[in-house]
């Protein structure tokens, strides 16, 4: 399965002028806490009432944009490419012996993989410090604090939490496995037998056989959990 690169994140933007008075928290009710999210700093603040809140975010959309988009945008953009980054790998010739021709060519692949792992641990970070940057951003455009919780709180609530978690967990599986991989053509360079399918080694080869199977399972789940994020 090949998608797109991902726009889920880029679709939350619209909630900031799309959501309905009746989605906000009622006046005497707290703010929900998003799981895995960094609490921000406010403690608890005044509610407004649903006539309120809508008029007051028809005057500010355009700095509830900006916030959203300095937050959300990045997070969009980091998503794409390492889905790109993903994707490099997620292909037949990755699991095939014969597409190594020398150790240079491994190091290389290698050194992509470190590239992928990085940008992994970058978006799960940003990910995490999305309650606090969120409230940041909409108040660093001088927007009500009151008003800001409430909308940051609806921007959060429109992230699909758990599959993010789980695809992010299969990511961070997916890359040890490759590089478990690249270890082991590494180490039996010139040892693949191409006719029979198979190393010299009969314990290379099972470890071989258990790692491409393990790799194609994985790279599916996460395809699964991307095709989740975009529905």
């Amino acid at each position: 399965m090949n998608l797109s690169p991902p726009q889920f994140v880029g679709l939350t933007l619209c909630v900031c002028f799309a959501f309905m008075p009746a989605t906000l928290p009622a006046q005497n009710e707290a703010p929900s806490r998003i799981p895995g999210a960094k609490p921000s700093p406010s403690a608890s603040t005044p509610k407004f009432t649903d006539e309120q809140v809508q008029e007051m975010v028809s005057k500010v959309q355009d700095r509830i944009h900006n916030a959203a988009d300095q937050v959300m945008g990045r997070i969009q953009r980091e998503e794409s490419e390492l889905y790109v980054r993903f994707s490099s790998f997620n292909k037949p010739n990755r699991l095939d012996p014969n597409a190594y021709s020398s150790k240079e060519d491994i190091a290389l692949w290698q050194q992509s993989l470190q590239r992928l792992r990085e940008k992994e641990a970058t978006l799960e970070r940003l990910y995490a410090d999305a309650d606090l940057d969120l409230g940041n951003a909409l108040l660093q455009q001088k927007i009500n604090p009151a008003l800001s919780e409430q909308i940051k709180n609806e921007l959060l609530k429109s992230f699909p939490w758990e599959t993010i978690r789980k695809k992010n967990q299969l990511m961070q599986e997916f890359i040890a496995e490759h590089g478990d991989l690249l270890a082991l053509y590494d180490q039996s360079l010139g040892t693949w037998k191409p006719g029979n399918g198979t190393f010299d080694d009969q314990k290379l080869t099972a470890t071989y056989k258990n790692l491409k199977e393990k790799i194609i399972t994985t790279g599916l789940q996460i395809e699964g959990e991307y095709k989740t994020m975009l529905q």
